[in-house]
């Protein structure tokens, strides 16, 4: 008897278990969908998703090189990553040499395990704090810093990045991901390299450095560098443990393919208001009616100035275009996640196309060229045209060369898609219709 009850018991038990796992595994109800607003990361903007087409030629009767193409939606920088955002970059990777190769304080990594060495150490940077620290004047880190400093200036060839990238095979299964290490300060010295004979001094001293400049496009970086950039904003967790660029979707960050790039620069509001034509060579030049032209570039051999800069101007000049992107044409042409091929057009997708090779430093530089779009502030008009298509070498920067940063993003439902309700009238309507089918049966 005793054994009886106890069989009950357990067959009671098991039912209960395997009740709760039933329950567990009921299908989640699904709801009604119609949704209308996606919120943006802080400083992106939403670009719904769409069809263009994309022209991958520079002759206009080259009818060959167009191509229809359809993109999923995504966010996208408003602006070109400025100044400030980079150095918060260049701080990071400056406190982290600091941290593990310098300082050595047990203070500033999280508890590890037994052995391990300092650098396998993570650094904990809650403890950090907001402020970077190699900043401060604290006189135990001054006397670990010495070692980085060369005239109190950081040594660049410390501060360096480690990020993978994947290298794509004849086949998915022929893919490598391969560790890059990329020195992640800026080259000042493009100012001078570029434009010599010219009195460039205050831009090369202080345009990365001085809070004057906070808000102006970053330039000097290398495609490599930029996707360094893109790779530590994806995953940056420092200043408190939280990452302020990242925290709603987590979703990885990257430059922007050709097309995203294309497809969000001609949502511009500059297309449909009055455009000029420069001299013989009918150059665009957008040009906002009320306050003349709304774009920063070259206007004429000699002419830098008509649109009220020498230089590059602040992130936000101008009016936005209508999906709230600024500076997508002018100020600095940008970085694209694609390699350049003349017959891209013939072998990518026409669904989120993308031609993504990261060339090994030892290749010839015709396997490092990258798509850069957009012109900038020492360009003529037509390099602002949306049929303009140029490269620059991954591992070379300039001072007209900046860019922006991407992040996937969920559909907006239209009208056309959205959930719907059937009203009661038309309910009664189907019920009639199946009514009279069966009684003629």
């Amino acid at each position: 008897m005793f054994l009886r009850a106890t069989s009950l018991a357990v067959v009671a038990t098991a039912l209960s278990i395997s009740s709760v796992f039933a329950q567990r595994s009921l299908p989640r109800p699904v709801k009604a969908y119609n949704r209308t607003t996606v919120p943006a990361p802080p400083g992106m903007v939403y670009v719904p998703g769409g069809s263009i087409v994309m022209k991958y030629g520079q002759d206009l009767a080259d009818s060959s090189s167009y191509k229809q193409i359809s993109l999923s939606p995504f966010f996208i920088d408003a602006t070109e990553v400025t100044n400030a955002q980079y150095r918060e970059f260049v701080d990071w990777v400056a406190d982290s040499v600091l941290i593990t190769e310098y300082l050595k304080d047990d203070k500033y990594f999280q508890k590890g395990h037994k052995g391990d060495t300092v650098t396998a150490r993570r650094i904990n940077w809650g403890k950090v704090g907001s402020k970077s620290l190699w900043r401060r004047g604290d006189s135990k880190i001054q006397s670990a810093l010495q070692p980085m400093l060369d005239h109190g200036m950081l040594r660049q060839d410390l501060l360096k990045y480690a990020f993978e990238s994947r290298k794509p095979g004849k086949t998915q299964k022929e893919d490598k991901y391969i560790t890059r290490v990329v020195g992640v300060y800026p080259n000042t010295m493009v100012w001078a390299t570029d434009f010599p004979n010219s009195q460039i001094d205050v831009m090369v001293q202080d345009y990365f450095t001085n809070p004057a400049f906070n808000d102006y496009p970053v330039v000097g970086i290398t495609w490599e560098q930029a996707q360094a950039y893109t790779t530590w904003r994806s995953n940056n967790t420092s200043r408190g443990g939280k990452s302020k660029y990242n925290l709603t979707y987590k979703m990885p960050l990257s430059l922007p393919s050709e097309a995203q790039w294309v497809y969000a620069a001609q949502g511009r509001q500059d297309l449909r208001t009055t455009l000029t034509a420069y001299g013989d060579s009918a150059i665009i030049a957008p040009r906002d009616k009320k306050n003349g032209l709304s774009a920063n570039f070259k206007q004429d051999e000699g002419d830098y100035t008509g649109d009220g800069s020498s230089y590059t101007v602040h992130v936000m000049s101008y009016a936005p275009n209508e999906f709230g992107l600024y500076n997508m044409v002018g100020n600095v042409a940008e970085w694209t996640l694609d390699a350049y091929n003349e017959s891209a057009w013939a072998f990518v997708h026409d669904q989120n196309p993308v031609l993504i090779y990261h060339a090994d430093s030892n290749e010839a530089d015709v396997m490092k060229r990258k798509v850069i779009r957009g012109g900038s502030w020492k360009d003529n008009g037509m390099q602002l045209s949306p049929y303009t298509r140029n490269y620059e070498v991954q591992d070379v920067p300039h001072s007209y060369i900046g860019f922006r940063c991407v992040m996937p993003a969920p559909e907006i439902l239209t009208k056309q898609v959205a959930t719907r309700k059937a009203t009661a009238a038309k309910k009664k309507k189907v019920i009639k219709n199946n009514d009279k089918a069966t009684a003629s049966k």
